[in-house]
């Protein structure tokens, strides 16, 4: 192997490094383990411990956007991004542990206003939990974004998340396919996949 490709075989194996949740200081703090719960995914735990989750495994948590306001509230984002696919997808999270998650319409209403989104939601129940959802598409520059957003509430405690996602184009100056089923069933499969610890 001459020396240039071995370098560029070398910057390939540290960028698919650097992919892996593990290798974020800041991330692995919030994995139960570096093993894979299920392929490609970790399980995810909040730093209140009041929920889990399938954390992708190519993801990484933003540090500075994350809040915790002792064990009622948290705030946590995280982004997947593929230079391959030229594909983004964002994660966002805010959970609060108090009898005011229980206020659909307030919750509704507040994630609402954060997203800028007029419209209603589908409700439907899953894994213990009450979501409120929707999506929608917005297009700019020529390239589209796909927006989701849920209200999930646990049937049994005083718990809920505000979700906001979105898929979009890593450089929109670049072509992406955004229409692939695979990016919307991950997106599902994350938001799907939220467990409310008992306690």
């Amino acid at each position: 192997m001459s020396l240039d490709r071995a370098e560029n075989q070398r910057a390939d194996d540290n960028n698919t490094l650097e992919k892996d949740a593990n290798n974020d200081e800041f991330t692995k703090d919030f994995l139960k383990s570096s093993e894979e719960v299920e392929e490609g995914f970790y399980l995810f735990e909040s730093m209140t411990k009041g929920f889990t989750l399938l954390f992708p495994k190519d993801a990484y948590v933003e540090k500075g956007t994350y809040e915790k306001n002792g064990n009622g509230f948290e705030s946590v984002a995280f982004l997947e991004e593929s230079e391959e696919t030229n594909t983004s997808l964002y994660y966002s999270f805010t959970y609060e542990n108090s009898s005011r998650s229980s206020d659909i319409e307030l919750n509704l209403h507040l994630l609402s206003n954060n997203a800028n989104y007029e419209g209603g939601f589908e409700k439907f129940t899953h894994n213990e939990n009450t979501y409120y959802f929707a999506e929608k598409v917005s297009e700019g520059n020529g390239t589209k974004t796909y927006w989701y957003y849920a209200y999930i509430h646990s049937n049994s405690q005083d718990k809920g998340t505000s979700f906001i996602g979105r898929i979009a184009c890593k450089d929109s100056s670049k072509e992406c396919n955004l229409d692939s089923p695979e990016l919307e069933e991950k997106m599902m499969k994350v938001i799907k996949s939220i467990d409310f610890v008992q306690g």
